[in-house]
C-alpha cells in the first residue's frame, strides 16, 4: 500500500501569499480611484460645455432681455440655475449640487461695430469642487479644483455684483492644469439672470 502525501502549505507561504494578494489590491484600488477622479473632472468640464452651448443658442435666439444685452467692454452673466440640461440633473459629479455661483459669461469684447462674443465659464458645486472664471476654449478636467475653488485666485461671487457698476475680471487657461493668474479683461456687468 501506497503513503499518501499530506503535506499542504505551511503558515509562512499563506502569510506570504495574503500580503502579496494585498500589495496588488492596494495598487489597483489606487489607480482605480486615480481614474475615478479624472473621470468626475473630465464630466465636469463636459457638463460646463453642455450649459454654455444652451446659454449660446438662447442667445443667439433673443431669449434675453435687451436691456441686459452687453455692450462693447460688457458682459452678461447667465446662472446655471436657469438652463436645463436633457439629462435633468443638477447634480454634479461629485455627487453634489451646483452652487448658486456657477455661471455662464458672455462677453462682447469688439470695438468695430460688429458684435463679436467670446463664452468664460465658472461653475462650482456644494462640495467646492470646480473651477473659477475661464475661457471656454481653454477648458480641462485638469484645471477642475476639488474642495478648493473658493481659495482660487480667478474665482468670484458673480451673484453678488452690481449690473453696470460691478466688473467680471476674465481669464484663460495657460495649459491644460494651470491658468493665467492675471486676467486677460475685464468687463462690466450689464446683468445678471438668476
Amino acid at each position: 500500500m501506497k503513503k499518501l502525501n499530506k503535506k499542504g502549505f505551511t503558515l509562512i507561504e499563506l502569510l506570504a501569499v495574503i500580503i502579496i494578494l494585498a500589495i496588488l489590491m492596494t495598487l489597483a484600488i489606487t489607480a482605480m480611484s486615480g481614474y475615478i477622479r479624472g473621470a468626475r473632472r473630465d464630466t465636469f468640464v463636459t457638463t460646463a460645455q453642455q450649459y454654455a452651448n444652451s446659454v449660446r443658442l438662447s442667445f443667439v435666439n433673443g431669449d434675453y432681455a435687451a436691456d441686459v444685452m452687453p455692450s462693447y467692454g460688457e458682459c452678461l452673466a447667465v446662472s446655471t440655475n436657469t438652463i436645463a440640461l436633457e439629462s435633468g440633473s443638477h447634480e454634479s459629479p461629485f455627487n453634489s449640487e451646483y452652487s448658486d455661483e456657477s455661471f455662464i459669461i458672455i462677453y462682447n469684447n469688439s470695438a468695430s461695430g460688429v458684435d463679436s462674443y467670446q463664452y468664460y465659464i465658472q461653475m462650482s458645486d456644494d462640495a467646492n469642487n470646480g473651477f473659477g472664471v475661464l475661457n471656454e476654449n481653454g477648458l480641462d478636467g485638469d484645471l477642475v479644483k476639488e474642495q478648493a475653488v473658493t481659495g482660487e485666485t480667478n474665482y468670484q461671487a458673480i451673484s453678488t455684483k452690481t449690473p453696470n457698476t460691478d466688473k467680471i475680471s476674465l481669464y484663460d487657461a495657460t495649459s491644460n492644469n494651470t491658468y493665467n493668474t492675471t486676467p486677460v479683461a475685464e468687463c462690466t456687468v450689464s446683468g445678471i439672470v438668476k
